[in-house]
């Protein structure tokens, strides 16, 4: 009688402990987890595993790929795949999964807080120490332009409306959002009608710098603009003149690559913590490994 097949799988990035421990209970797999591992240390060492689970930190290129013969399984506990060659991997055969809106809410709360945030300008506030020279403005009444109307931007839509806000959005994709919560409208109209707009797309060659110098120009005067996706989505060097003409009057953003950024008064920055709750990285974490076993006893007899 043949020995039971032994699935190893290497979690390169930091996994949530129950996941591990779901990895862990199970007799045919051997999880080593080695968050935060050097990249030379990773490319001598991926070969070695069936599986490899990721975060955002990892970068799975053509290179770390090429050394990665064993390897049958990607798992991202998150939702971005763009610090992943999905082409590279559809050449190797190599199959990659993520977990789309296991951190729908967490992302979603962090977009309202850096929302009222601006509006508020709790920047300075904390700052300064002392009150904001100008008055802020609520949310009720304002109108609020979504930009991907995924799981994310739909969750966002519920949370404005709770606020009062009149919420519309764009998407790409017809079928996108839920029915009967957010007005479609073109990108131009959504960009001309709001006060402030808030992006949630995957960062492709389609989006990338799909806000850039002409499509805030087709912003209101004074309007807001956040960004909890991707820093590509933007051209972050439009957004600075934007912000220093006046034509925006703040940017909250959760990732960004412009060094400039988070010194400039009118621009609040967190550093990539959209999804970084107990809540989310229980659901991505657990999601991910309940997939990626599935996949791997289906695929990998």
């Amino acid at each position: 009688m043949s020995a039971t097949r032994k699935y190893r799988i290497l979690a390169s990035d930091p996994l949530h402990p129950e996941a591990l421990a779901r990895l862990e209970a199970e007799p045919d797999i051997e999880v080593v987890h080695r968050p935060g591992i050097a990249r030379g240390d990773l490319l001598d060492i991926v070969g070695e595993f069936d599986a490899l689970l990721i975060r955002s930190r990892t970068r799975v290129d053509r290179e770390l790929l090429d050394r990665a013969g064993r390897l049958r399984v990607i798992g991202r506990a998150g939702t971005g795949l763009d610090n992943v060659d999905l082409s590279a991997a559809r050449e190797r055969g190599v199959l990659v999964l993520n977990t789309p809106g296991a951190n729908a809410n967490a992302v979603a709360e962090l977009t309202l807080g850096l929302m009222i945030a601006l509006n508020r300008q709790l920047d300075r506030a904390f700052r300064e120490r002392e009150k904001p020279k100008r008055y802020g403005r609520e949310l009720r009444g304002q109108a609020l332009g979504i930009v991907g109307l995924g799981q994310v931007g739909s969750r966002v839509a519920e949370l404005a409306r709770a606020f009062g806000m009149r919420v519309r959005g764009y998407d790409v994709l017809p079928e996108a959002g839920p029915p009967g919560i957010v007005e479609r409208v073109p990108l131009e109209d959504l960009l001309a009608q709001s006060d402030g707009v808030t992006l949630h797309v995957p960062l492709t060659e389609g989006t990338r710098g799909l806000l850039g110098g002409d499509a805030i120009a087709r912003m209101r005067e004074g309007a807001w603009l956040v960004n909890t996706a991707r820093a590509g989505v933007v051209d972050e060097r439009a957004i600075l003149q934007a912000l220093d003409a006046g034509k925006l009057s703040g940017y909250a953003a959760d990732v960004w690559e412009d060094p400039r950024l988070p010194d400039h008064p009118r621009v609040i920055t967190t550093p990539h913590i959209g999804a970084q709750t107990e809540e989310a990285q229980r659901n991505a974490g657990v999601g991910i490994v309940e997939r990626v076993l599935a996949a791997l006893r289906e695929n990998c007899p």
